[in-house]
């Protein structure tokens, strides 16, 4: 015979392994989700290394993205006006 206090523990861990696996989803929502937060980190890396890079170009740091900078320029002027 169980002892009721084991049984009752027990118990409860039964409904919550039972709650766990209400709450998770299969393989499919979770390997998209990780997809598109793994795409989210790298656009927002190559992003965020452009935009420094731009900005150091503008100051002088990195004289050797001058043309590509004069180029984006260019295509924002074409595009919505005068770009300082």
């Amino acid at each position: 015979m169980i002892d009721p206090e084991l049984k009752t523990h027990l118990e409860n861990i039964e409904k919550e392994l039972v709650d766990l696996r209400k709450g998770t989803h299969g393989l499919g929502p979770n390997l998209m989700r990780g997809i598109v937060y793994g795409a989210g980190y790298i656009i927002g890396a190559v992003l965020i290394i452009l935009i420094i890079g731009w900005i150091l170009n503008i100051v002088g740091v990195i004289p050797a993205l001058s043309n590509q900078v004069n180029e984006f320029r260019s295509a924002l002027q074409r595009i919505g006006g005068p770009v300082k």
